[in-house]
């Protein structure tokens, strides 16, 4: 068995386990709480900020080579 590591898909990785600033009042958020994958290749979190009560939305656009 062959490990293979692909570096240009570590930083698409990265952003899964990044904390995410609130929009609205710049507080870290940690995990989203909600996420979902939609048909085209792309993942939504949903955010709620813990400080202010914010909501907010990412999305990751997934590429497959």
């Amino acid at each position: 068995m062959q490990i293979t590591c692909h570096p240009d898909s570590l930083s698409s990785l990265r952003a899964f386990a990044a904390p995410f600033p609130c929009p609205h009042c710049g507080d870290l958020m940690v995990a989203p709480y909600m996420s979902e994958f939609v048909v085209g290749g792309e993942i939504r979190h949903h955010w709620e900020c813990d400080a202010c009560g914010a909501e907010s939305a990412t999305s990751i656009e997934l590429t497959l080579d």
